[in-house]
């Protein structure tokens, strides 16, 4: 096996890790947003999308249940890929992000945590990123650098016309948003 075939298998497990901690966990239904939530991961050489492991299909709910539509595999994530990508070229360590749905009590109670978390207005986006096909996860990420000169733990959005509210977690490795999301599963119960 090539070193590329064992960072990509690595690249795999760690997806597969923070999805086995939630997926038998009800509760955890209730952070799936519209959308759907999804996870990325990325080769440490990471140059595009086609280097970022994801669930095919995203994460659903099934009987109450989180679910996964389809396999992990590489390529198959537009938007957790290109927050990912985007972030990289801010702070080369994180290597793994996700999304969940906004929830305003979930946020107020996160501001008493000690989780290092930032809110970006989407309302402040120009006309020119919010109708360019695929620039706003980009935007986002530019705009919560400039504004506090790193990446948080946490950006959240109230949305805007036509963007849902979202919640993106990001982390240096699987452990690190196992860890944030038993912190938010403890505030949601």
């Amino acid at each position: 096996m090539s070193n590329r075939e064992k960072d990509k298998s690595i690249v795999i497990k760690e997806v597969q890790k923070v999805y086995t901690f939630f997926s038998s966990n009800k509760i955890f239904s209730n952070l799936i947003p519209e959308v759907r939530t999804n996870i990325s991961a990325a080769l440490s050489d990471v140059k595009n999308k086609d280097d970022i492991a994801a669930i095919e299909g995203r994460i659903t709910i099934i009987n109450g249940y989180p679910k996964a539509c389809g396999d992990i595999k590489f390529g198959m994530s537009n938007h957790t890929a290109r927050l990912l990508l985007t972030t990289k070229k801010f702070d080369s360590s994180i290597n793994i992000v996700m999304n969940i749905k906004y929830i305003p009590n979930l946020i107020e109670k996160l501001k008493l945590t000690k989780i290092k978390m930032e809110e970006v207005l989407r309302n402040n986006q120009s006309h020119e990123i919010r109708v360019s096909e695929d620039s706003t996860m980009q935007w986002l990420i530019k705009e919560c650098f400039e504004k506090i000169g790193k990446i948080p733990d946490i950006i959240w959005d109230k949305g805007a016309v036509g963007k849902e509210p979202m919640i993106r977690l990001f982390g240096k490795s699987s452990d690190d948003l196992i860890l944030l999301l038993k912190q938010i599963l403890e505030l949601i119960k």
